[in-house]
């Protein structure tokens, strides 16, 4: 059984200086800078990556019919499936506007759900 490594506790431990520029109306806020891009890259054991970058790529999400209507499926019967796939939806669209994904509206080409 492998044992577990153990860090020298007499180690010093250096902080880099923040390297963002905060502006001074956010300073005295509890608010923290948090990278989102990581440029190094961490192996596992066997040699695959660990962490992964975020996607560049844009998302778009078209749902099958408008907000609107997709709100008042899903308050039909909770044994309905048009009612999940409602909520399904309406939880996809808040997730688009969470991340700036692009949401496109539905057009003729996608028309709404019906029972």
């Amino acid at each position: 059984m492998a044992t577990p490594e153990v860090l020298n506790p007499n180690m010093d431990i250096q902080e880099k200086p923040e390297e963002f520029i905060v502006p001074e109306t956010l300073q005295n806020s509890d608010l923290k800078v948090v990278q989102k891009n990581f440029t190094a890259q961490v192996h596992g054991d066997n040699g695959a990556p660990l962490i992964q970058t975020p996607p560049t790529q844009v998302i778009s999400v078209s749902p099958p019919s408008d907000t609107a209507t997709l709100t008042q499926q899903s308050k039909g019967s909770i044994s309905s499936s048009l009612t999940w796939l409602a909520m399904f939806w309406l939880r996809i669209i808040k997730k688009a506007t969470h991340f700036g994904w692009q949401i496109v509206s539905s057009g003729s080409k996608n028309p709404p759900i019906t029972n």
